[in-house]
């Protein structure tokens, strides 16, 4: 019955009580620990867990070891064990297969694209290839004679005939199965070799692990007086950037097509073989056997030796009984198992130790043949010990030497053929050569069938062949030891080879395309998550080609140096040698940047205007269309959200007249000005927000930061005032101006001069505008109460004002060194205030004598022509300096961030605050407090008295002390009815 949803949701609600039952070491309650992510929904858990373990560091390792296991185990079975240990190798074999088909069906649920993907049907493949190395399975498939037989004998069909017909047991059917199982193992091998690609990646992903982890950003120099920050840095930051898609997907095809490469090459070379298709030459195995058995069968038919005992007696005392017997001793001596390489003679041109076989077993098919007897090589003509085969055949003068058999060869061969070995369950009788020295190598199924090799005569007709043949097997674990080692070997080269060709094939793409684009990417990364990176990453990057030019300008130095120290006459040779081939060659030209280079540079460019033109306010903005890399449509107009910060505002006094004297010349005046206030106000983590002409819009955010950082961020917004009043007087540009003649015509004694005001609360940050233009910026009330309170700067005669939600928020240390200057509430709020000045004498600070770094198009008396060069060499060496002075100001800005600063010492140690807060004395300070407090509680007589000594008690007048003698006279210096210590104040 199909559940209704209602059910799912009961079972869900229950499951939770089940797996309690269950206890907390469930394996899939606890899959968040075991990998250390969250554990997704209920529906996925598999795949989840399917794509973690495939990722999963352990699983990893143990698939990496058997994949060496694969390669080459096969081979070390041959090389290091015999037949008995093939069973242990069919265990790991098997084991091996089940934990890669494992491996396919994890892949295939936790890897998306992987089904039926090209590495899907390389591992399936290489995973089913695998069976052919399971020994039951190979040998079935390319066994010999004797592995036919010892399969039927296992069916319990002992001593039964294989119905194969003489032809498959001919040399030729051999040869055929022999190529065939050799093309089985390359595919297999090849197969196999895929997978040490798994090796390739997991080696290259721990590789770019590490560099990602230990590289740091920079080495610090052995002497930053000498060597600026950073200037150690390598050209090339490529090991440090995260591997991009298109770097993925290159790697990937690049991968594939070197595998089918060498797959392809592998599996076809064979083919181009003549031993593929046909032998160059009978071996001598082959004719020795057809000889002996045409002359034994002849001998049979002619003598009959089976009919009675003079028939055999006849023949075993014949000529062709002797022959028969020589030729199967210089056969057995041939291809003799015994001979000796230190007894080889030096005359001797070859011996059996040229070749892999040897013979082993000498035996005959049925073991029950009649005419069995007759097989091994007796001669009744001689005497008794009057033959020696030794002496016959293993003589020194031999240009093919064969050496002893044993020291009775003869005993050897003639037994009695009833004690001859039955082997195979009765499929064949015969003598083993091996045995007197091993006595396990008793049978030919003691050795694996591709360390035998069977021979079998074809010199015979199909009802000569099928009554009795011989058989011999030749020994040739040599060989098959001596392949497998060749085998490993070959396999070391084609992982070589896929791993070296894979690297060299995309060398150039990595270098020329996709390591610039993972550049880029790594810097977009940094873009998407913090938009107002991006100036700091344009300057490290002028800073990198800065470092490049020195040390290309080192490296050419000491060849300047060692040409200095040449002789005169060298370098008169040196000089014509150059002058001769500058006029015979054509100028050198300029090589072409790469547009990898130029699209990386311009994107650092782009982020670098983004985070100017956008500013803080804009960074969401920025970053969520830069994550939204799905589509290229825009969303500029996304919603606004609510900020606590600090606002400020400045203004330009006089502006008006300014622009209509320096007409083209106040953008020069307006950017002087704002590189003044915009360093001061980021070097105390402020960020402007808005240029509006003469006006500057100023922030610190306060959101998402502790309240201990919040009262350092508040100090840190009146400190930044204060050192861009110190910083605007003191400037050699900005006092250019005071002797400008129309400037000075028109506003006599004039300078730079500004107000400034500060506030804090809440207000919402976004864009503002539309599809067509947007500015992103902060709408609130408190952004408002700034800017009047600048406005209402003029009305104090001071140059900084500020509420008291500003120095609330401020230490003690510091709102303590704030002087109240009114209470009251502005026409458009509804709440009082308080207003505070901190006093400052801008006069008194001089003009630093030390010329300016760099004029902005040209100077203000000679005009622009006349300045240029000067204007633009002292723009390139400030430019020069730009990334020393920044990091020297994010150090400042770092030692200033850290909690054992105070920020009140500033107040107390700085020389330009000291300068300017000189001359206000605490008498003054005392005496104006109380003028304020019987003004508030509405004494206007008293406030009076005091407040008219007080506004000339520093020499010049003091502008609170007068707006608030101005306003009580308007009252005749007596309190309204209703009094309640604040008025409403007017912005003009």
């Amino acid at each position: 019955m199909k559940r209704s949803s209602g059910d799912n949701s009961s079972e869900g609600s229950d499951g939770t009580a089940q797996r309690g039952e269950l206890g907390k070491g469930s394996p899939f309650d606890d899959l968040e620990n075991w990998f250390g992510q969250a554990k997704p929904r209920r529906c996925t858990t598999l795949t989840w867990f399917c794509e973690r373990l495939a990722s999963n560091s352990i699983l990893s390792l143990i698939t990496t070891l058997l994949t060496i296991y694969a390669l080459i185990g096969d081979d070390m079975r041959l090389i290091f064990s015999e037949k008995a240990a093939d069973d242990i190798f069919n265990v790991i074999t098997a084991t091996t297969m089940a934990v890669f088909g494992l491996e396919v069906i994890i892949n295939t649920l936790g890897k998306q694209g992987y089904l039926c993907g090209f590495f899907f049907w390389l591992d399936a493949g290489s995973t089913v290839t695998l069976i052919l190395d399971l020994t039951y399975v190979s040998e079935t498939l390319f066994g010999d004679t004797i592995s036919i037989a010892e399969a039927l004998s296992s069916t319990g069909t002992p001593g039964e005939v294989p119905e194969t017909g003489p032809l498959d047991q001919s040399s030729s059917q051999s040869a055929d199965a022999a190529r065939a199982a050799r093309m089985s193992r390359v595919g297999t091998k090849a197969g196999r070799v895929v997978r040490l690609l798994r090796l390739v990646r997991l080696i290259r992903l721990v590789k770019f692990y590490q560099k990602n982890t230990s590289s740091p950003k920079y080495k610090k120099g052995e002497d930053e007086a000498e060597a600026s920050p950073g200037m150690d840095w390598e050209e090339d930051d490529d090991d440090m950037q995260k591997e991009s898609a298109v770097s993925k997907k290159l790697s990937e095809m690049t991968t594939r097509r070197v595998v089918m490469l060498v797959l392809v090459i592998m599996l076809s070379l064979p083919f181009f073989q003549p031993g593929m298709y046909n032998d160059d030459l009978s071996s001598s195995a082959q004719y020795g056997i057809n000889v002996l058995y045409r002359r034994w069968r002849d001998d049979m038919n002619l003598y009959e030796p089976y009919a009675n005992a003079t028939a055999e007696a006849a023949y075993l005392s014949s000529k062709g009984r002797e022959v028969y017997v020589d030729d199967f001793y210089l056969y057995a001596y041939y291809h003799s198992p015994f001979t000796q390489e230190d007894l080889k003679p030096f005359s001797a041109v070859s011996s059996p130790l040229s070749s892999f076989n040897s013979l082993f077993f000498a035996g005959i098919h049925p073991d029950n043949s009649t005419l069995g007897q007759y097989f091994l090589p007796s001669f009744e003509g001689r005497g008794n010990g009057s033959y020696d085969p030794n002496a016959r055949f293993a003589g020194n003068d031999w240009l093919y030497y064969m050496g002893n058999m044993t020291s009775d060869p003869e005993s050897l061969f003639t037994v009695a053929y009833a004690n001859t070995t039955s082997c195979v369950n009765g499929y064949l009788r015969g003598i083993s050569l091996l045995a007197a020295t091993d006595s396990y190598l008793d049978c030919p199924e003691k050795l694996r069938y591709n360390e035998r090799s069977v021979i079998v005569p074809t010199a015979a007709t199909s009802a000569e062949y099928e009554e009795v043949h011989f058989m011999f097997v030749f020994d040739r674990r040599s060989g098959a030891q001596l392949e497998a080692i060749l085998n490993t070997a070959q396999t070391v080269f084609i992982c070589f080879l896929l791993g070296f060709g894979a690297m060299t094939f995309s060398q150039d793409a990595n270098r020329l395309v996709l390591t610039p684009i993972e550049r880029m990417i790594s810097k977009l990364d940094k873009i998407r998550n913090n938009p107002l990176e991006a100036m700091t990453i344009g300057d490290e990057e002028h800073h990198r080609e800065q470092v490049r030019a020195i040390k290309r300008g080192q490296q050419r130095d000491p060849d300047a140096e060692s040409d200095a120290k040449r002789n005169c006459c060298s370098r008169c040779c040196s000089a014509t040698l150059k002058c001769i081939r500058r006029r015979s060659s054509a100028p050198k030209q300029i090589p072409e940047p790469m547009e990898t280079v130029v699209l990386e540079k311009t994107i650092i460019k782009i982020g670098s205007l983004l985070a100017l033109g956008f500013g803080e306010a804009g960074a969401e903005i920025i970053g969520q269309n830069m994550r939204g890399g799905d589509s290229a449509a825009l969303n500029a107009m996304i919603p606004g959200r609510r900020v606590e910060a600090i606002f400020g505002f400045c203004d330009v006094r006089n502006f008006t007249d300014a622009t209509e004297v320096l007409q083209d010349q106040v953008m020069v005046f307006v950017n002087r000005i704002a590189s003044v206030i915009h360093s001061c106000v980021n070097e105390f983590f402020g960020n402007p927000n808005k240029n509006i002409g003469e006006a500057f819009l100023l922030t610190w955010r306060l959101s998402d930061y502790s309240a201990a950082k919040q009262k350092k961020l508040a100090d840190m917004s009146l400190l930044s005032f204060i050192k861009i009043i110190a910083q605007i007087n003191k400037s050699p540009l900005l006092a250019e101006y005071r002797n400008h003649p129309k400037l000075a015509k028109r506003l006599p004694n004039y300078r730079v001069r500004m107000g400034f005001g500060l506030h804090s609360g809440w207000a919402i940050e976004g864009a503002i505008g539309s599809e067509f233009k947007i500015d992103a910026s902060y709408l609130s009330p408190n952004v408002n109460m700034a800017a009047r309170l600048e406005a209402v700067t003029k009305q104090y005669g001071c140059l900084i004002l500020m509420t008291d939600a500003i120095i609330k928020l401020m230490s003690v240390e510091v709102a303590e060194e704030c002087r109240i200057i009114d209470h009251v509430r502005l026409s458009a709020t509804k709440e009082p205030f308080k207003l505070y000045t901190y006093d400052l004498n801008d006069l008194a600070l001089e003009v630093e004598q030390a010329p300016p770094p760099a004029a902005v198009q040209g100077t203000l008396s000679d005009g622009r022509k006349t300045g240029d060069n000067l204007a633009a060499s002292r723009e390139a060496a400030q430019k020069k300096d730009k990334y020393r002075l920044r990091h020297e100001r994010e150090r400042t800005k770092a030692e200033r961030w850290s909690d054992e600063f105070q920020m009140c010492s500033m107040l107390t140690r700085d020389a330009d605050i000291l300068t300017m807060r000189n001359k206000f004395t605490s008498e003054f300070f005392c005496r104006f407090n109380m003028a304020y407090l019987n003004y508030e509680a509405g004494e206007w007589g008293v406030a009076k008295d005091m407040l008219e000594v007080t506004r000339f008690l520093l020499a010049t007048e003091d502008g609170p002390s007068a707006a608030l003698l101005r306003f009580m006279k308007q009252y005749d210096w007596e309190a309204p009815a209703g009094w309640t210590g604040y008025r409403v104040l007017h912005d003009k």
